[in-house]
């Protein structure tokens, strides 16, 4: 194993009370695989400040720890950790996906209008977008339900306009809420791409996640081995398979170290 990528909400960040952090033990065991000498890679929606804040709050200091290695925000933005302890952006492939997401958002914003206005009222009459000026910054549409079934259903309606509208987007879910994303962006395919830069072959990587967003990293189409927390959403756990994937019995940040351990052993 080279490399071991983990996404955070519901994985590495979560189970803890008192304040929403990360468990310590994932973060030892992901010290404790670098200290091996592999990579570690944190791989979220969350963007870049968010994290090396998070980080920072959480005791991991980069530049003076050198890990994570390779952070993928937003599930689309590639950044390495240098010699000197900042993140540099892969800028090329950055600026591509970037542009290539937010190029028919305006086509995307008033059609999803017009579906909240019908069918996905009939799904969840308190379905609604996610405020504007954050979906304007990051460049694509969000829609948000009430709760995981009532986002499944709006899922399906949303994706059945997307093949109809012949657009290069597809939809992803994370517990209530559904994003509309580009073709070119997910964290499997945004992974990939990172993996071959850093010359580390898919087999030797191991994904962990939680969510229906980290099925493109989790699923097996990139090769990746995969393993889930035991807190896992359970439509992720089905997709999970031996030999390639793992399902930890403890939950979040344990279930992290479980499966790191299983891996590369304590």
């Amino acid at each position: 194993m080279k490399l071991i990528a983990v996404d955070l909400d519901g994985t590495l960040l979560g189970g803890t009370s008192g304040k929403y952090g990360f468990l310590p033990a994932g973060v030892d065991a992901l010290r404790q695989a670098v200290g091996r000498n592999k990579l570690a890679a944190i791989v979220t929606g969350r963007d870049l400040p968010f994290i090396l804040e998070l980080l920072r709050r959480e005791g991991i200091v980069p530049e003076q720890e050198g890990w994570p290695q390779l952070i993928i925000s937003e599930e689309r933005l590639i950044h390495y950790l240098d010699e000197h302890g900042d993140y540099v952006p892969e800028t090329e492939w950055n600026e591509a996906v970037e542009r290539a997401e937010r190029s028919r958002f305006a086509d995307i914003v008033p059609a999803v209008a017009s579906l909240l206005e019908g069918k996905l009222a009939e799904v969840d009459a308190a379905s609604r977008r996610c405020e504007g000026a954050k979906e304007e910054a990051r460049g694509f549409v969000e829609v948000l339900f009430s709760n995981a079934d009532s986002a499944r259903a709006g899922e399906a309606v949303l994706a059945d306009w997307l093949r109809q509208s012949g657009l290069p987007y597809y939809t992803v879910r994370n517990v209530a809420g559904v994003s509309i994303r580009h073709s070119t962006v997910g964290k499997g395919p945004v992974l990939f791409r990172a993996c071959q830069m850093l010359q580390v072959p898919p087999g030797e990587a191991l994904v962990i996640g939680d969510s229906c967003n980290d099925l493109s990293m989790l699923d097996g189409g990139f090769g990746f081995k995969a393993a889930v927390p035991g807190n896992a959403e359970e439509e992720v756990k089905a997709r999970i398979r031996p030999p390639q994937g793992y399902i930890a019995a403890a939950r979040y940040g344990d279930g992290v170290a479980e499966a790191i351990l299983y891996h590369i052993g304590s």
